[in-house]
Order: C-alpha cells, then structure tokens, then sequence
C-alpha cells in the first residue's frame, strides 16, 4: 500500500465549499476498489492549508496521482476549483512500527490451530454441519491462509489459492441465512477463546469486526441474482480503520 497526501491552500471564504466538496469526492474514493482509507485534515496554525491523504491499494494503484484518474477526475476538479492551488502531492510507503493483527495473534500456526478446531466443532454444530457437508478436507488450511492474509500475514491466499475472486465464487448462488452467519461467527469466537487467541479489548474488537463485515460480505455474495464478478483486491484490516459504507 501506498499513501498519498496532498496538501492544498484554500482561501477562508470558500472553506466551507472546499469541505463540502470533499465529502462528495469521498463518496467516489469510498466504492473504489482502489482505495482504502482517506482523510482530510485542517491546519491548526494556518487555516488555508489543508492536507488530504489517500491510502490505495498498491503503489500500482495510485501511480501518477487520483487527480489524473477518470473515475475521479469529476470530483477532483470540483475540490480543487474550491482551491487556490496545490502546494504539496506526494506519496509514502508504509514503515511497519506496530505489529499487524496477523503477527499479535501468533501468526500462520495459530489461524491453523484455530481453523483446525473450529471446522471440527462445526461437524456437530446443527445450523453449520449442512452447510459444510463434504468439506474438502484442505478447507480449514485455505481459510487460515483466508483470514491470515486479510489481517497483514503473507499473501498465501492470493499467490496459491486465487484471492479474493475466488473466495466470492464460493459463496455465489449457497443462499446463505443470517442464522447461519451468526452461528458461524459465534462459534468463531467461541473457538479463539478455546485455542487461546489473544484476549485483549484492542485486538478483540478488531478481529471481531473482520468477521462480522467479512461474514456479511459473504452473505449478501451468497443470495440469488447478485453479480459476484467484483474488481475488489482482497480485504486489509488493521487495528480499527473501517469506514462507513455510503448510503
């Protein structure tokens, strides 16, 4: 991932304006596939200056700045119309000071261990058994490799096992229940207590979270006549930067 931060001189008097407009932009950066966080923040010490940031996906992905791409080129003119100029367009490669969830929680052998006792649980569980009847008996390993990727581990899933196009497709057409997700996820949590996941508030809550956006994304994946033929990357999620879907 890269970020871009861009810093812009706004007048006082088109303040207002320039925000405005940046809330509509974010709607665009939001259902891009492209991108993965985004914040705007105002100068205490110099009110005119304003500095945007935009994490994408890859530094493919944000190669030669969001203003110069298509999709955005409509609500980036509207921003920078509110603008007197850009001082400032850079980008930055992350440098890894705190620990990503995948190595707090003990990395690839613990989502092994968790997915090992989990899938041997769900055998007996009367609302997940017959969703998972005839399981390829790999499939526990395929989703630790899942979620360990998703919470910053090594690519494993998306180098052997076809990212997350491949995941979707094998929800697609299962019809899935929300009685079902919620057993799913309940007893996931249930099992990271047994194996011994940590137990923190922080990391909890985070790990929690994946698997509830996750499990609903794989709900709504699941139900009849929904178009799974999605450009998104595969998921990232680190200590508490989801954001609010568009409504």
């Amino acid at each position: 991932m890269i970020t871009e931060c861009i810093r812009y001189r706004v007048p006082e008097a088109r303040a207002a304006a320039f925000e405005e407009a940046c809330r509509r932009a974010a709607v665009a950066l939001q259902v891009s596939p492209l991108c993965r966080t985004y914040d705007l923040e105002r100068c205490e010490e110099d009110p005119e200056s304003y500095l945007l940031r935009i994490t994408w996906t890859s530094t493919e992905d944000g190669h030669g700045g969001f203003r110069e791409r298509e999709e955005f080129r409509d609500v980036v003119a509207e921003v920078e119309g509110q603008a007197s100029g850009v001082a400032e367009a850079r980008t930055y490669r992350p440098v890894a000071i705190v620990p990503s969830l995948y190595d707090w929680a003990g990395g690839a052998e613990a989502f092994e261990a968790l997915f090992t006792a989990f899938y041997d649980r769900v055998a007996e569980d009367p609302v997940l058994a017959p969703v998972f009847a005839g399981m390829n008996p790999a499939h526990p390993r395929h989703v630790a490799a899942w979620l360990g990727e998703v919470l910053g581990g090594p690519k494993v899933y998306s180098e052997r096992h076809g990212g997350h196009p491949h995941m979707v497709s094998r929800h697609v057409g299962r019809a899935l229940t929300e009685q079902q997700r919620r057993a799913w996820v309940s007893l996931l949590l249930d099992t990271a207590d047994q194996v011994g996941l940590p137990g923190d508030a922080e990391f909890r809550s985070a790990f929690a979270g994946y698997l509830e956006w996750g499990t609903r994304m794989a709900l709504m994946f699941s139900q009849p006549g929904v178009d799974a033929a999605v450009p998104e990357p595969m998921p990232g999620w680190g200590w508490g930067e989801v954001r609010p879907w568009p409504r």
